[in-house]
């Protein structure tokens, strides 16, 4: 299929106007903005089914999907965000590190294609933490299409979308969060109907961008996902990825089932409540 690309940039270092940010926040915290989200794929990164120490394979929780696998990764039981994990209800036990640093390693792990990935509206979330340059953390496209999440320290997303005479446009959210040392959830959504991208950092929308409506997720053909390319660490054997998760529609992030601090959480849906209330009053005046 031959696809006229074109390309949208936004600067998102432009402040999010206060009433969509609020929007979107109180969304991402009251709950799911459809009921019949569903996960498509999740590696928890708990337990390495490979035997050869030099690599590992993860299996995706989810029944019809496929396994991740990396020759130079591994399952750091040391280095972990401090949270519960929901499937089980147990405290977190691992993450992925690379085995090796430097040049082109790290953890460089791919998941086999499988059709349930190809959606026109999604979440993708994820436990991250790196302090280097090069590293693109989540990868699926050719490069005229899908979803990239790359460059640590300015944190930039690219994605494509139907452009509604047969072809796609690129979509880039740039420089919108510099990652650091310590761990962070990391969230992107992008919402067909309302044409709506969201970058999430620990709950907080960091980027958006407003795009037209009902325009769809874009992909290649049978196009694999990639998790970590060239992800190392500055300081050797520490887990720098965990629990990566898919759903196949906007359901706000997981904050609420990821978040290491619950009582924090509950705390910032009650200030956000709070400024909606006071607009709500000055309106009225």
């Amino acid at each position: 299929m031959f696809l006229l690309v074109t390309s949208e940039r936004i600067d998102v270092r432009r402040p999010i106007p206060f009433r969509n940010w609020l929007i979107a926040s109180l969304l991402l915290i009251l709950g799911s903005t459809s009921a019949n989200a569903a996960i498509i794929g999740y590696w928890r990164m708990e337990t390495d089914l490979d035997a050869d120490p030099d690599g590992f394979e993860v299996a995706n929780e989810i029944a019809f999907g496929t396994s991740l696998f990396s020759s130079e990764a591994f399952i750091d039981t040391a280095a972990n965000p401090n949270f519960i994990v929901p499937l089980t209800g147990e405290p977190n036990a691992g993450s992925a590190g690379a085995t090796m640093q430097g040049a082109n390693n790290g953890i460089n792990a791919t998941a086999a294609w499988y059709a349930e990935l190809d959606v026109t509206s999604i979440t993708i979330e994820f436990w991250t933490r790196t302090v280097e340059n090069t590293a693109t953390l989540f990868s699926r496209t050719t490069g005229n299409d899908g979803i990239r999440i790359w460059n640590p320290n300015s944190l930039d997303v690219e994605y494509w979308v139907e452009d509604g005479l047969g072809g796609a446009t690129r979509v880039q959210l740039l420089n919108v969060y510099n990652m650091d040392s310590s761990w962070h959830h990391m969230a992107f959504t992008y919402d067909e109907v309302s044409g709506n991208g969201l970058v999430w950092v620990d709950g907080v929308a960091v980027g958006w961008n407003d795009g037209p409506d009902n325009r769809a997720l874009v992909w290649g053909a049978q196009v694999d996902l990639e998790l970590g390319d060239q992800m190392d660490y500055a300081a050797a054997f520490n887990g720098t990825l965990d629990e990566v998760r898919i759903m196949d529609e906007v359901a706000g992030s997981s904050a609420p089932t990821l978040a290491p601090e619950p009582s924090a959480f509950v705390l910032a849906s009650a200030g956000l409540l709070g400024l909606l209330a006071a607009g709500r009053r000055r309106r009225r005046r």
